[in-house]
Parts: C-alpha cells; structure tokens; sequence
C-alpha cells in the first residue's frame, strides 16, 4: 500500500515562499537592468573611449548568473503560484525546489562576490592610473558594478531562505520506496 500524499505547507508558509519568491525575481530584474546598461565614455587626453559592461569578464558572470537565476525564479515563482492557487505540490517539486535552490543561491552568491571583488580592484586600478576623482564617470561605472553586485547578495540571501525552507519541507515528506 503506497503511503498517503505528504500534505502541503500550511497557507502562512506558502505566503511567506511566495512573497521571498517574488523578492528574489525583482533583486534580479533590477541586477539585470543595472549591470547590462552599465556603460562609461571616457574623454583621455582628446581621445574618447567607451568601456561597456561586458569589457570586464567579472560583470559578464555577474549579469549570466543574474540571467539564469531569473529564469530559475520565474519557473519556480509559476509553480508557487500553481501551489499557492490549487493548494497540492507535485512530488518532482519538492526535490526540484531542494536542490534547484541550493545550486542557484550558490551561483548567485558568487556571481556576486566577483562583481564585489572585480569593481574594488579595478576601480582603484584606473583612479590610480588615470588620476580621476570620484566624481568621474568611472566612479559612477564601478558604483553601478558596486550596486548590482549588492542586489545580486540580496538575491542570494532570499534564494538561501527559501532553500532553508524547501529543505524543511522535503524533511517532512515521507520516505518512498521503504
């Protein structure tokens, strides 16, 4: 005889999944607004030069992580609602929202820390180098890196929560096969 079906989080805790859900959704969009039209024309001694967001690999990784962790929320944000609206889980999702959660939060955390690492370095590199002030446009460009980057932390935190609470919920669920 199969066991009975695990029964679903309560409404509060559906809530609460939803709501961090749409949070993550939202650091994200704006991670992706930020650092994709993250541009800098620098004027060098009559030459004008055009530094663009993907000139720095760092911010390339940042904005793919960003990329794939709002596809990853959006899917999950459907099935929240689709769980939140007819109030049963699907089996596939429990162990998909575990370990879906798990390696997104862990991209996105380190998406993060290269936006961190590469804005501080190269930002004191070219004001070293090329003698700007921090009301330059290459303060601004490392700011809008400095920026993304923190959204980009923010989105990992909530992505870390909820792996906490799919964690909690898979732990609930009975055992299959024994």
């Amino acid at each position: 005889m199969a066991p009975p079906p695990p029964s679903p989080p309560s409404v509060m805790l559906r809530t609460v999944l939803l709501l961090l859900r749409v949070l993550t959704a939202a650091f994200l969009v704006i991670t992706v607004a930020l650092v994709s039209t993250n541009t800098v024309t620098l004027d060098i001694q009559g030459t004008s030069i055009k530094m663009h967001f993907n000139d720095v690999y760092a911010y390339r990784y940042m904005l793919a992580a960003a990329v794939i962790g709002l596809g990853y929320a959006v899917v999950q944000l459907v099935f929240t609602i689709s769980q939140f609206a007819t109030g049963t889980i699907h089996p596939f999702n429990y162990l998909f929202s575990f370990y879906g959660d798990k390696i997104i939060s862990y991209l996105l955390a380190t998406g993060s820390a290269a936006g961190f690492g590469v804005s501080k370095d190269l930002k004191d590199t070219y004001l070293a180098l090329i003698d700007f002030d921090s009301t330059d446009p290459v303060d601004n460009f490392f700011s809008k890196g400095y920026a993304s980057a923190s959204l980009l932390l923010f989105a990992f935190v909530s992505l870390a929560v909820l792996s906490v609470f799919s964690s909690l919920v898979l732990s609930k669920r009975p055992i299959q096969g024994s």
